[in-house]
Formats: structure tokens, C-alpha cells, sequence
């Protein structure tokens, strides 16, 4: 699971938890793909978000002891559908794509910030050895 908190073009922060993934779909090319599930952060609010592109998302509830600023609403919470990188290994530099699906209010983030990772990844392997 991860939090990716990121500033909207308004320089609103929001943020979002997802579940995530990684797969490597062949010998030079990597997806991390992630989707929001119920999770319960502490949010002051009454909204429900249910995941309308991956229905099973929905069947995953859990409980997070969030950070104060998310518990007293200072940040905008926001729920992806599903989003994720392409990872490809090309001659002498790595290429990535992010992609994303979000419900509600959509905004092109260009500086997400990745929080927390549970599942680590070691972008060195993707790297060309010298």
C-alpha cells in the first residue's frame, strides 16, 4: 500500500492510498500499477468512495493511523481508480510513463510525491551496468 500525496495546478496538496503492484511484463519492461481501496484514514468526511473500475478494490477495507494534517483536513483526499507506471529499459537511459484514473475532481499532478512505500522497488536493476 502507498500514499502518494501530490499539488494540483492550483497548488491545492492532495492525496490518495492505493493498493500497488509490481510485475515485470518482459526483460525490459516493468508495471507498477495501483488502485484506491475503502480505506478508512481519518478524514473529516462523510463521503464513500467506491473504486468504479475495479470493483473487487472495493472488497479491501482497512484502517490507517494517518498523519494530523490528513485527519484535520488540511490536505484534499482524492481516490484513483487505477494509475501506475510503465517501466522501460532503453539503451542508456530508463523511460517512464504514469498513467492515472482518478474519481471526482481529476488534475494532472506533475510532481507526485511517493509516501511511504510498503513495496519497494530498486530502480538500479533497470539501469544499464557500466
Amino acid at each position: 500500500m502507498i500514499q502518494q500525496r501530490y499539488k494540483d495546478s492550483k497548488g491545492r496538496q492532495k492525496y490518495f492510498y492505493a493498493l500497488a503492484t509490481k510485475a515485470q511484463i518482459s526483460e525490459d519492461k516493468t508495471i507498477i500499477v495501483m488502485a484506491s481501496a475503502n480505506i478508512n484514514d481519518g478524514y473529516p468526511s462523510d463521503n464513500e468512495y467506491k473504486n468504479k473500475l475495479i470493483e473487487k478494490a472495493n472488497l479491501f477495507k482497512t484502517q490507517i493511523n494517518s498523519e494530523d494534517d490528513i485527519r484535520n483536513g488540511k490536505l484534499e483526499k482524492e481516490f484513483l481508480n487505477i494509475g501506475g507506471y510503465l517501466i522501460k529499459k532503453i539503451p542508456e537511459h530508463v523511460s517512464i510513463t504514469y498513467i492515472k484514473s482518478m474519481y471526482g475532481n481529476a488534475s494532472i499532478n506533475k510532481k507526485p510525491i511517493i509516501k511511504k512505500p510498503i513495496i519497494k522497488t530498486n530502480l538500479k536493476r533497470f539501469l544499464p551496468r557500466k
